[in-house]
């Protein structure tokens, strides 16, 4: 016994794992880092960044969640560490938690009970912090049809009940815009990858952005889905009587030369009078995508007409207070500057009888900005923070209204 003890003793010391800072998702489709977050102390993921690369989905009911991964149901208890797969009772030494409006998974559920539930397809690297998915088996894939990835979608409130993740209490419909498309492929990406330009990265973010909100609770429609042009006339007109809220996704630019490229960051903009030389050249710049329609009607002429037909109207104010807080929160997870929110004349907005804005997500033109915007981490951060603005504006709304109290 005391020679074991002595043993024990002389033993070296094993240093414990350090905790990854992203995770690698590995499919067949490619690999996609998800960043790890201890803002509670212990590591977890959002299954927001999830839903996308494993084709997770979840429903949250007060504080219950159930998670579907491959086929498989995880039942989770906020607060308590442990998930339930069928027979399978799962501890995770760490517990899933809402952090405002946002689920997050504990990291052992993907590095351990994961694999243990579903080991013939998914197996964990602890060394490299990767999960490697290997797909379903053969005998299922003959013929599928192409993975559709499903938001995270938080079950309705009953009568007036708040929605747990988001605290809105009605109904909410945003209409989501991916500037350009089709034969118009907007800026032309200077310092994207490959043969990317302003049109993919739009789109991108804004199929994220419409997977966010319906993750939590809000419906989301989009005027393209894929990579067609859509009238700039046309656009904001999607933003009618059942829409609450128009947001317009395009990426900056600046002319060439050495000066151009140290422009970055994020800026949001409403409809008004432009109150800037940069402000009128961005609005410049947005709208001449109108040549690349067939019949161009004359919205030039008509646009400082209706932009002083919209001053008195109680949607630009609004639309204001949305630019705000979508920049706020944009602007905290973007690696370059905070530009500010800023006013112009964009065709876009014209025609959204609701408060409407345009999220200038970055330049393609500054080489960091370009490798943020065509990230995957980057893309569901934008697309994340943009939804954040969206409710904080929804939850400001829903308290007026409570004031104001109900119509005489």
């Amino acid at each position: 016994m005391i020679a074991l003890l002595v043993l024990r003793l002389l033993a070296p010391v094993q240093s414990p794992r350090p905790l990854p800072g992203i995770v690698i998702i590995a499919t067949p489709a490619g690999e996609t880092s998800v960043p790890v977050s201890d803002q509670r102390g212990s590591p977890a993921l959002a299954a927001s960044l999830l839903a996308i690369p494993m084709h997770l989905s979840a429903v949250i009911s007060g504080a219950r969640a159930e998670v579907t991964l491959a086929g498989t149901r995880f039942v989770f208890e906020l607060g308590a560490p442990f998930a339930r797969a069928g027979d399978v009772l799962c501890s995770l030494v760490d517990a899933p938690y809402l952090a405002e409006d946002t689920l997050y998974l504990p990291l052992a559920w993907i590095a351990e009970c994961v694999p243990r539930v579903l080991g013939a397809r998914y197996s964990w690297d602890a060394d490299a912090a990767r999960l490697l998915d290997r797909g379903p088996p053969a005998a299922v894939t003959a013929a599928p049809p192409a993975p559709v990835a499903t938001p995270v979608v938080v079950a309705p409130s009953a009568g007036s009940r708040p929605n747990p993740m988001t605290g809105l209490r009605l109904p909410h419909t945003v209409v989501i815009d991916p500037g350009h498309g089709g034969n118009d492929p907007g800026n032309p990406g200077k310092f994207f990858p490959g043969s990317l330009t302003e049109k993919d990265i739009t789109l991108a973010i804004s199929r994220l952005l419409r997977a966010e909100l319906l993750r939590r609770g809000i419906t989301a429609t989009l005027t393209r889905a894929g990579d067609t042009l859509i009238a700039l006339s046309d656009r904001g007109s999607y933003c009618h009587d059942a829409c609450d809220l128009f947001v317009s996704v395009h990426v900056n630019s600046m002319p060439s030369g050495r000066a151009g490229e140290r422009a970055s960051g994020v800026e949001t903009y409403f409809l008004s009078d432009a109150k800037t030389e940069d402000a009128r050249r961005v609005a410049a710049m947005e709208n001449d995508a109108i040549r690349f329609e067939a019949s161009a009607p004359g919205n030039r002429s008509d646009l400082g007409f209706i932009i002083k037909d919209l001053q008195q109207n109680e949607y630009i104010r609004e639309s204001a207070r949305l630019a705000e807080l979508v920049q706020e929160k944009v602007a905290a997870v973007h690696p370059g500057e905070d530009r500010g929110v800023q006013q112009a004349g964009f065709m876009v907005l014209t025609t959204a009888r609701r408060p409407a804005i345009l999220v200038e997500t970055g330049f393609a033109t500054n080489r960091k900005d370009a490798a943020f915007l065509a990230s995957s981490l980057g893309q569901h951060q934008i697309a994340a923070a943009i939804a954040d603005g969206v409710v904080a504006y929804l939850r400001e709304f829903e308290r007026k209204l409570a004031v104001a109290g109900p119509a005489q």
